[in-house]
């Protein structure tokens, strides 16, 4: 990239030629010295050299940098952090870094990531014996030369026997490839960069990470407490990678285990060595491996949880199930986020909202409930966190609420059911959203914050998935779970496919290709079109559900609005998307075959019918989880749907939280609350469940 006209020319005796990045510390230029050598110089931004702390900041990333020298790093060159303009010259090493490397030409190989691995973990050793710790290993800090893999960037590296940098409470890190306890705030140590080892791997042989989320508190949740999404990961990395992924920093390698059993496992292999990293196409399908690699010289076998299912295997691997022990401890994800206070008429401003008509402040202009719910104490503040997808049903009820309850405030924050979980879990809210039931260990964490009143969990809403397509001169397609199964997993490329043909007699499908486009990371778009997929065509499906799709087919984007602007301006595309998308920028859907009398849309109506086949799990009491039959062929019933849970204290506390969580919720499954939220794209909680939720709300407290 050339200079921008802002761009200084020259910093110290280094002229600039370019630009190779620029982040939140300052940009990165492309230099050289006077004798022509090639260097990478960071120049911070002006309005941070102001910050006294931030300098000190650069002054130990100097001063760490200069400790270091090896094979596997950058070389620190020149630098003045006393500068008015405080700048670091590194040696320039030619290569994308991992990040780009993946995002351009997808996963590396198997023999790849062995390579990747050892000049990591030499990397490691090197700045480990220099008494640092890293803190911050990523993809976007590894860059791949020729002759191996370099570590870059000590912004946040610390002396392994100095106090922490950072005052409590604050998280430093890029948090997808942080370790537990850097989100718990305790001592952070060389084992941190040996978990964030594995997280990288993990990225660089799959193209996702171990613990991607919609934010950094949902991710900070799943690092603590879940464990790894290890889809498409072979054997052989997983015996690699599970252990440096340990909750308890004891139980993790040292790199110097790591760097022998790599060694060992090299001789037992021939000692060939791996392709070059930067510049090797990746084999789209690696071998399937035959023979079990060596284990590893430490530690017992990992075995699986209770209640816990393994991650997926890849296409054409064999893999047995590997499994990561979820933490036991309590823990705080320590960074602020402030409360979205949403009870105002014009709150919701989701880029794909509804039409006037049936936006929030419409809502709040209707007649009063069916129920009056209680207003609680007068004045106070309702606080909830969670589900991102429920945000905009969320806006609505909490307008409604206000208007009946004048002075009442409801503040929500649409930021990940994990996070949304552990702020209700550690009494920063008063009831959380989620996309899915809790798991068994979630409600045992819930029922302790609620004390002997227990944890109410109600189902609020229905969270249809609506698939798409875009075919030009086609009025309507009619798919299955088989073919979609078939589709995503690149087996029915084109839509003339024989298959297809069968399932849409009197219409002609065009000859033409077929793009599929899945939503990148994890998501419950994902999770719940996977668990269709999976109970719905089993025989077909070779994996089990999971929030991120296992294959890549097809192309990718980053959220469910960009999902359905993808699916907008590409012809001949199929996709899956929450349905207020659908409805939002009006894409065409596709009908489902379920093998009932006739194939189904989605609709506001089949969406209803199909969640009331849903069964209770439980017999009684207050828990109200729901099961969906996926597979249903229940005549009009739309099978993509999945209910959106609260979980609230079902006593009352001092401040009586838990009365006005009760009044706002029984105001949601009211009949007014229920029409404003199929209003906005989801579905219509059925009339019998609704009753069962209003009865648990007034009969418990």
């Amino acid at each position: 990239m050339t200079l921008l006209g802002e761009d200084p020319r020259s910093m110290g005796s280094y002229t600039l030629e370019g630009r190779l990045g620029a982040g939140g510390m300052g940009v990165v230029y492309l230099a050289r010295t006077l004798s022509g050598r090639k260097v990478a110089v960071k120049v911070i931004r002006p309005e941070l050299a102001q910050d006294p702390g931030f300098r000190d900041r650069f002054r130990r990333e100097v001063e760490a940098a200069r400790r270091v020298s090896g094979a596997f790093t950058a070389p620190v060159v020149d630098a003045d952090p006393e500068s008015d303009t405080p700048w670091l010259a590194t040696l320039y090493v030619p290569g994308p870094s991992l990040a780009e490397r993946v995002l351009a030409r997808g996963p590396l190989t198997v023999a790849e990531v062995r390579q990747l691995a050892a000049g990591l973990a030499e990397a490691l050793r090197d700045i480990h014996r220099a008494g640092l710790v890293h803190r911050d290993l990523k993809p976007g800090n590894v860059l791949l030369a020729r002759d191996g893999p370099r570590v870059i960037d000590f912004g946040i590296s610390r002396a392994a026997d100095a106090t922490q940098l950072t005052h409590a409470g604050t998280v430093v890190g890029t948090p997808p490839f942080m370790a537990p306890e850097q989100f718990r705030s305790a001592d952070v140590g060389p084992a941190a960069d040996v978990f964030s080892l594995g997280s990288v791997l993990v990225y660089a042989a799959t193209g996702h990470g171990p613990f991607d989320g919609d934010s950094s508190h949902a991710i900070g949740f799943r690092v603590v407490y879940e464990q790894a999404d290890l889809t498409g990961l072979s054997e052989e990395l997983c015996r690699l990678v599970v252990p440096c992924l340990a909750k308890d920093p004891a139980l993790r390698p040292t790199v110097g285990q790591l760097l022998d059993a790599l060694t060992q496992a090299a001789r037992e292999a021939g000692g060939q060595p791996a392709p070059t990293l930067a510049f090797t196409r990746p084999d789209p399908e690696p071998a399937p491996v035959t023979a079990p690699a060596p284990a590893l010289p430490y530690g017992p076998p990992v075995s699986a949880p209770d209640g816990v299912r393994p991650a997926p295997a890849r296409a054409g691997r064999r893999v047995k199930p590997v499994w990561l022990a979820v933490a036991a401890a309590a823990v705080v994800v320590a960074t602020a986020v402030p409360l979205v206070i949403s009870g105002l008429p014009d709150g919701d401003d989701d880029k794909a909202g509804p039409n006037p008509s049936t936006s929030p402040s419409a809502s709040a202009t209707r007649a009063r409930p069916s129920v009056d719910p209680s207003c609680g104490a007068a004045g106070s503040l309702l606080r909830g966190a969670g589900s991102s997808m429920q945000q905009r049903a969320m806006s609505s009820w909490a307008a409604g609420y206000a208007r009946d309850c004048p002075g009442a405030q409801v503040a929500y924050e649409g930021n990940g059911n994990g996070v949304g979980l552990l702020d209700f879990q550690t009494e920063k809210s008063d009831f959380a959203l989620l996309d899915d039931a809790m798991t068994p260990d979630q409600a045992k964490w819930a029922q302790r914050r609620c004390g002997p009143g227990g944890a109410l969990q109600i189902p609020v809403t229905t969270l249809p998935i609506a698939v798409v397509v875009n075919l030009r001169g086609v009025d309507s397609v009619t798919v299955d779970a088989r073919t979609l199964a078939m589709i995503f997993q690149g087996s029915i490329t084109r839509w003339n496919d024989p298959a297809l043909a069968a399932l849409n007699r009197g219409t002609t499908l065009p000859d033409r290709k077929i793009a599929p486009i899945h939503q990148l990371g994890t998501a419950t778009t994902t999770l719940i079109f996977t668990t269709y997929l999976a109970e719905a065509a089993p025989d077909v499906w070779r994996y089990r559900p999971s929030g991120g799709m296992p294959e890549r087919v097809g192309r990718g984007a980053p959220g469910p609005q960009e999902v359905a602007e993808l699916v907008a301006k590409t012809e001949g595309s199929i996709s899956y998307v929450a349905m207020q998308y659908m409805t939002s920028m009006e894409l065409k859907p596709a009908f489902l075959d379920t093998g009932g009398s006739e194939p189904v849309g989605p609709t506001p109506e089949s969406v209803t019918a199909g969640a009331a086949t849903a069964q209770r799990v439980t017999t009684g009491g207050t828990d109200l989880a729901m099961d969906i039959d996926h597979a249903m062929r229940a005549k009009g019933a739309y099978p993509i749907v999945r209910f959106g849970y609260a979980v609230l204290c079902g006593t009352d506390d001092a401040a009586g939280k838990a009365a006005t969580a009760r009044g706002f919720f029984t105001h949601a499954v009211s009949k007014d609350g229920r029409r404003s939220a199929g209003g906005l794209g989801y579905g219509r909680l059925p009339e019998e469940l609704s009753g069962q939720v209003r009865d648990v709300l007034r009969t418990t407290g």
